[in-house]
């Protein structure tokens, strides 16, 4: 029996579980409803922090390099990636981007734990509050950061012998003459090879990708450990997982144009610019961080409320 006691801070107006059921459209419709009628909190929660991680890594790659860009975020998608190159990169340069993606790394997965808590207190009806939300990150930030390392891990693995094999064919092509090009036998096996192997390895890291989107969700709403949490994202994607990819295409679609328009307004007051990419990291992570992580939580409503009802999508403290 449920017992909603004044002061309890949920209200009986939102959502019951069937109402978090959604179609791919919905699905987004309702995160950009919740996205909007916050959004200063979600600038403040993570787009701020995100743009300051930013300024810290333009600042730190060209004082130290000399280059104008931005430093990785990821440092199993890095390291992975500095392995399929042929040509290394400067060995000091190395070991900066991997300090400063290892620390990126943490601070990221406690922006996406307050986020989506955030996300999921104000879909539910609770009482979302930004410390608190912070809080309950900092106290789950070992398990966000283990499932986001065990995503990562997986997808580097599998994509990185396709890199690598395009990265070794490119020592055989000649580009000293274009528009023709010069292509050894050996390099054109490469990248055929190469190019086969990213094809299969691609839809396996989609599939993969699909069955463990919502762990983060899971983490941060549950007391799961993070491979529990994984195991659960996998039961809950288990026959919806069309329902899911569908829906995280057509996010990406939207997210993608709204980048787009963005990207296209820095490029035209900065025209040619160097300068241009890093305004437009700035004013993407600034303004439009927060609408992907809003996506998880209300997806991994969507599939709980999809379970049955023998899982239930209210806190314990109101039940």
């Amino acid at each position: 029996m449920l017992a909603f006691e004044e002061g309890l801070g949920y209200d009986g107006s939102e959502p019951s579980a069937e109402g978090y059921t959604l179609s791919a459209t919905g699905l987004v419709s309702k995160t950009l409803s919740l996205w909007t009628r916050k959004f200063t909190q979600y600038v403040i929660i993570v787009g701020l922090v995100s743009v300051v991680l930013t300024l810290i890594s333009f600042v730190a790659l060209f004082t130290f390099f000399g280059m104008i860009g931005i430093l990785v975020t990821d440092p199993i998608s890095y390291i992975f990636s500095v392995f399929t190159i042929t040509s290394l990169p400067d060995v000091a340069l190395i070991a900066v981007s991997i300090v400063f993606a290892v620390i990126a790394f943490v601070i990221n997965a406690i922006l996406s734990g307050a986020t989506i808590k955030f996300a999921l207190d104000d879909y539910g009806g609770q009482i979302a509050d930004i410390r608190a939300s912070f809080s309950h990150a900092f106290g789950k930030v070992a398990r966000i950061v283990t499932v986001q390392l065990v995503m990562t891990f997986i997808v580097s693995v599998i994509t990185a012998p396709s890199l690598a094999m395009i990265g070794l064919a490119l020592e055989g092509i000649d580009l000293s003459n274009p528009p023709y090009f010069d292509i050894t036998p050996e390099a054109m096996q490469l990248i055929m090879m190469g190019s086969v192997l990213l094809l299969v390895g691609g839809i396996f890291v989609l599939y993969l990708s699909t069955r463990l989107y919502p762990a983060i969700a899971i983490v941060v709403d549950t007391e799961l450990s993070a491979i529990d949490s994984l195991r659960k994202s996998w039961e809950l994607t288990s026959g919806n997982v069309l329902h899911v990819l569908g829906s995280v295409i057509l996010m990406g679609i939207v997210v993608g144009l709204i980048g787009m328009v963005v990207g296209l307004g820095v490029a035209a007051v900065l025209f040619l610019s160097p300068y241009a990419i890093v305004l437009e990291v700035i004013v993407t992570s600034l303004l439009f961080s927060a609408p992907t992580l809003i996506f998880i939580a209300a997806l991994y409503r969507d599939l709980m409320s999809r379970s049955g009802p023998g899982e239930s999508d209210l806190p314990e403290y109101v039940l």
